[in-house]
């Protein structure tokens, strides 16, 4: 997105395009090169797409009307990075489906709100008219904390500022907005958006849904401990959130993804070390198959948890297994 302090706008309309090519353009252009999504006509719906794009710093805003489709942001798609959000209203509302978090469906002109870093889908019936902001993250991370605790239906028209918010947005695409003033509308919406997030949940976090997204992370890396392929990209998938929340969540724990996982890890080797059954295996051969591939790094880090080698936790138990069983 432009990051220009001036107004720039741009118009799409399919009708512009040879029908011979129309579809493919909209799929490839529009679609996956443009707006970085997937797209695909619902029913037996030629694809039909006419738009109007203002692009402020940090922001752009599109209004328009399409036929009936569905957008989704894949993990291929994923790949570039962004992660920017999008809020998108339209006449019939949004049936949404967001790995990891369920399925949704909006009221008509109730926002859908779209993380560019997670995987989505988003299906629409009646887009006689539909409106789309999309926003840097980084403008409202230091006003709403906890950006993806959100339900992806939390913004609608019933509070106030939900409102000013769809009205301030719709004035401004129908307007032509002198150059110098493109700032100061964008930092209005920075403002209004603060207060359209905040609205209906006064500001504050949802600790529960963070703490059992990270149980339930926990749980899965317990449950896959010895997979070489374990890493924050693999969560991201199989939960469908982003890496970068991953990363917020172990943060806000007191640790981190590697230094957890590590943990865990020693864990096993030294629970197989005090396993009189495990007494004829090779500890090189338990802290492999633990994960561990550099030798020296894995003693360190296991003295300095243990205070003993792996060879001394190994004699420990079994002379305290001895002691026990002795007549």
């Amino acid at each position: 997105m432009s990051a220009e302090s001036v107004v720039q706008t741009a118009s799409f309309s399919a009708s512009d395009i040879p029908e011979h090519h129309r579809d493919e353009f909209i799929r490839d252009f529009y679609g996956r090169i443009q707006m970085r999504l997937q797209i695909r006509p619902t029913r037996d719906h030629e694809l039909a797409f006419d738009a109007r794009t203002l692009i402020l710093p940090e922001m752009m805003c599109t209004l328009g009307a399409v036929s009936p489709m569905s957008w989704q942001r894949t993990s291929e798609l994923m790949a570039d990075g962004n992660d920017d959000i999008i809020l998108s209203w339209n006449r019939g509302g949004y049936r949404l489906n967001v790995p990891g978090r369920g399925e949704f469906e909006t009221k008509p002109g109730t926002a859908a709100i779209l993380s560019l870093d997670r995987r989505w889908s988003v299906q629409a019936e009646d887009s006689q008219w539909t409106m789309a902001l999309q926003f840097k993250r980084s403008l409202l991370a230091p006003l709403i904390g906890h950006l993806d605790d959100i339900a992806p239906d939390h913004i609608g028209r019933t509070q106030p500022a939900h409102q000013l918010l769809f009205d301030y947005l719709s004035s401004l695409l129908r307007m032509e907005t002198p150059a110098a003033l493109a700032p100061l509308a964008s930092r209005h919406i920075a403002d209004i958006l603060a207060e359209a997030f905040k609205a209906g949940r006064g500001g504050h976090p949802s600790p529960g849904i963070r703490a059992a997204r990270l149980a339930g992370l926990k749980q899965h890396i317990d449950h896959n401990l010895l997979d070489p392929a374990l890493c924050v990209g693999q969560l991201s998938r199989t939960f469908g959130i982003s890496d970068r929340y991953i990363r917020q969540l172990f943060a806000e724990d007191g640790t981190s993804f590697s230094d957890y996982l590590t943990e865990r890890r020693l864990d096993y080797v030294h629970g197989c070390l005090c396993d009189r059954r495990q007494v004829l295996r090779r500890i090189a051969d338990i802290v492999f198959e633990a994960g561990f591939t550099e030798p020296s790094t894995f003693y360190r880090q296991f003295r300095a948890r243990y205070g003993q080698t792996p060879a001394e936790v190994r004699q420990s138990a079994l002379s305290h297994d001895a002691q026990t069983t002795a007549p």
